[in-house]
């Protein structure tokens, strides 16, 4: 759930009828604002993921950990990293053993956040919205994709949970027709030292 989406092109056929206006429950300005609160925020958090499709099941752990405009996801076998205004890049060595390295520059921090509403904004946002979205508790958004479009970014229907705390992202929930992706929180901390930034044990070189 943190991360900058790719922009998308709104080129749908649109089935939220003709008038496009906004129902008095909805909560889109309410999560681009909790988006962004996480995105600036500083946390860590360890989540369980689960990936359900055609009676199959994986699973695995997510950590990810954040002082902007320091951050560090560790998933799924991968690494992505940025420290300051430098990312890493990391890859399996021969001896399968993740090597991180110098990236490259990376964008002005704020710049990507901004670059990553402005995303938002087109997708939930205005008569032309992918999705509508409401809220049923604090910091928790229920999205209902209400057009046709190929391969939608957040599926058919989804979920998402921000810490009222921190702002650290605690529930992703995506349905998507061919399965679905939960990622759930299962520990959150507001505290975030060097240690929680730095690569993995064998991921440096």
């Amino acid at each position: 759930m943190v991360g900058v989406a790719a922009t998308v092109a709104l080129a749908a056929t649109w089935t939220g009828g003709a008038s496009g206006g906004r129902k008095p429950t909805d909560a889109a300005p309410a999560y681009i604002a909790d988006w962004r609160r996480s995105q600036l925020g500083t946390w860590k958090v360890v989540l369980r993921w689960q990936r359900t499709a055609g009676g199959s099941r994986l699973d695995d752990q997510i950590r990810v950990a954040q002082r902007p405009p320091d951050r560090l996801s560790v998933a799924l076998g991968s690494v992505e990293a940025r420290q300051g205004d430098r990312t890493l890049s990391c890859a399996a060595g021969q001896d399968g053993r993740l090597r991180c390295r110098d990236g490259g520059p990376a964008p002005p921090y704020e710049q990507e956040v901004s670059g990553g509403e402005a995303v938002l904004r087109q997708q939930l946002l205005g008569s032309h919205r992918l999705y509508d979205v409401t809220s049923t508790s604090p910091h928790c958004y229920d999205f209902r994709l209400r057009v046709n479009y190929p391969a939608p970014p957040y599926g058919r229907r989804a979920r998402f949970c921000f810490d009222e705390a921190t702002g650290a992202p605690t529930l992703r929930d995506v349905q998507r027709p061919q399965g679905r992706d939960v990622q759930e929180a299962v520990s959150v901390s507001g505290q975030v030292d060097a240690a929680d930034l730095a690569p993995p044990p064998g991921a440096s070189g």
